[in-house]
């Protein structure tokens, strides 16, 4: 495997990230460009060759026949995850209208797997940007993902965790996000640069979170215990069983192309 050269990655900038990046925030080798946006931009930009390498919703990874994994890295929570959050002034199963927050489609498509698995309901799905509040939607639930849904996540109502729901569901973790890249390209030693990163970023979480809390507007305490309780990193054999489930599922709503086995760039 060759050295690194001029790869460009595009990872998310909410704090569920920061373990992840924040080594390269603060010291980044000097041929990674490292650029921080939306996971459905950053969907669109690898699809369109902008990117060699993105932090994007794994639901995009079932969309695409040629893209590959990082091993070892992930965005997950095993249970209740705090800021992927469906908003309600009324009970769910009541719910004919909802608004998904258009900055991630893996929420997106968790939410409406979850409605129809668990709830058996089937509403009318809007967009909404990703800056909505819950007391600004006129349907009758909210999707908000990331800071966002830690914002408002005690804005009063019905509020229910599509994590905890996914696990009341399958017993199993949830993937969000993974390093995702093209089959067939060198990415050099990439893939080592960003588990280092994440190895280092770990160890900074008190450092993260102190910083994070000030930048958001949000108690040191809830910022860390999300990066240590809800917020897990790895992607072992449970999280690769719960990608192989959602992608089941999506497959059956429709929301996944077929014949998209998991792979990885060491394969």
């Amino acid at each position: 495997m060759g050295r690194l050269t001029n790869k460009k990655v595009g990872a998310v900038s909410f704090l569920n990230t920061k373990p992840l990046i924040y080594p390269l925030l603060q010291s980044s080798p000097p041929d990674v460009d490292l650029s921080l946006d939306y996971p459905s931009l950053l969907a669109d930009k690898l699809q369109q060759r902008q990117l060699d390498v993105a932090l994007i919703p794994t639901i995009e990874y079932f969309r695409q026949p040629n893209y590959r994994i990082i091993p070892n890295i992930s965005i997950s929570s095993k249970g209740a995850v705090r800021s992927i959050l469906l908003f309600s002034q009324k009970p769910i199963t009541d719910c004919r209208t909802v608004r998904l927050d258009s900055s991630s489609r893996t929420s997106q498509a968790l939410v409406q797997i979850l409605l129809g698995e668990y709830f058996q309901i089937y509403p009318d799905f809007v967009l909404c940007p990703p800056t909505t509040q819950p007391s600004e939607h006129e349907t009758d639930a909210i999707l908000l993902i990331g800071d966002q849904a830690l914002r408002y996540r005690d804005s009063g109502g019905y509020v229910l965790d599509l994590g905890q729901i996914w696990q009341d569901l399958t017993d199993l973790p949830f993937v969000y996000a993974c390093w995702v890249g093209r089959s067939g390209e060198d990415l050099g030693n990439l893939p080592q640069i960003l588990d280092r990163s994440k190895q280092k970023g770990l160890q900074q979480i008190d450092q993260i979170t102190q910083l994070e809390a000030k930048n958001l507007g949000l108690p040191v305490d809830l910022c860390y215990r999300y990066l240590t309780q809800h917020i897990f990193f790895d992607l072992g054999e449970a999280e690769v069983s719960g990608l192989r489930e959602f992608y089941r599922l999506a497959l059956k709503y429709g929301l996944a192309k077929p014949n998209i086995p998991i792979s990885f760039l060491s394969d």
